[in-house]
């Protein structure tokens, strides 16, 4: 007969059965136990007999050795680890979504359907509603590929001006209204630290609009005023090449070209759309207004949009009250 502990290894687990066999096993053990020590004693009285006082009287037995049978050993059972919970199969606007993101350039290496489709999914987007975003289809993609929550380098007014000096740049300023139930200065402190970019309508693409060197020409927009230079983060494209760069994407990516003049605007026209998404396409974060030439040439009251504030080196400095006689500060 196997000892307890073998009888329960050899059986492996414990059933019900295994336990009422244990214990069988556990009683029977105790009752040999019991009859080698009463086997014993016999041997021992045979061996030497009793002499008590009056004679030989027979030797008392000595009663069996009851030994209490040990309790089954109780195994606590582990339940196996679940298996991970697959992820959900993503939908195709999401797989579209996913290209884009954090990627200016994956609109035009699709193929023209998928590229049109991903302009509807962005337009499908949920923007902020406390006037902070504009209602617009460029405004939720520059929140797409990342560019619309990048901030500006701000620096005090000294430091910002020796910092421009040193880059051998000229500034450029910027002009907010009063809009919205908002001030301009509102505007003019989301445009330095706000969470996100506004993109504003017009005719060289949605985008922040500035005046090169040119605080008086910027103050037709607006009473409430900041300045900035380009820092080395900028790379910049004239409308002149954006413009042949639209018309490229209409004969290759005609349902592109078509998604994009239909997207939401304002009053820019298909260029307040195409440029920004032509320009983020190419890499480049900044559009220059020149009609005449590929050649990034600024000149003072010229026209600069910027679409990604990391782009910008700017003065904390406001000015409240700009006007167009103003002189540069």
């Amino acid at each position: 007969m196997l000892p307890l502990t073998e009888k329960f290894t050899a059986k492996g687990g414990f059933t019900w059965e295994a336990e009422a066999e244990a214990w069988a096993a556990a009683t029977a053990w105790a009752e040999a136990a019991a009859q080698a020590v009463q086997r014993k004693q016999q041997h021992r009285r045979r061996l030497h007999p009793s002499h008590g006082m009056g004679g030989g009287g027979a030797a008392a037995v000595a009663p069996a050795v009851q030994v209490a049978p040990q309790a089954a050993p109780v195994v606590q059972a582990v339940a196996p680890p679940a298996p991970p919970k697959p992820k959900p199969k993503q939908t195709r606007e999401q797989q579209l979504l996913a290209q884009v993101k954090g990627n200016p350039a994956a609109l035009m290496q699709m193929s023209d359907q998928d590229a049109a489709d991903t302009v509807a999914a962005v337009e499908k987007q949920a923007i902020a509603t406390d006037g902070s975003q504009r209602d617009c289809f460029v405004q939720r993609y520059m929140a797409e590929i990342g560019w619309a929550t990048n901030k500006p380098e701000l620096l005090t007014d000294a430091a910002y001006e020796k910092a421009r000096k040193k880059a051998g740049e000229e500034s450029m300023y910027h002009a907010d209204k009063n809009f919205g139930g908002k001030t301009g200065k509102h505007y003019n402190q989301q445009l330095q630290t706000g969470s996100t970019a506004y993109y504003s309508e017009g005719y060289s693409g949605a985008g922040t609009y500035w005046a090169h060197n040119s605080a008086a020409d910027s103050a037709c927009y607006g009473r409430y005023q900041v300045k900035a230079f380009l820092n080395r983060k900028a790379k910049l494209v004239t409308t002149y090449t954006l413009a042949n760069d639209a018309r490229q994407l209409k004969r290759q990516k005609p349902k592109l070209y078509a998604a994009l003049i239909g997207a939401k605007r304002g009053y820019g026209r298909n260029e307040e759309s195409l440029y920004p998404i032509l320009a983020a396409a190419r890499g480049c974060n900044v559009i220059v207004r020149d009609t005449f030439s590929p050649q990034v040439s600024r000149s003072a009251g010229q026209y600069i949009v910027t679409l990604d504030r990391g782009a910008l080196t700017m003065s904390k400095k406001t000015v409240a009250g700009a006007t167009t006689y103003m002189n540069n500060w």
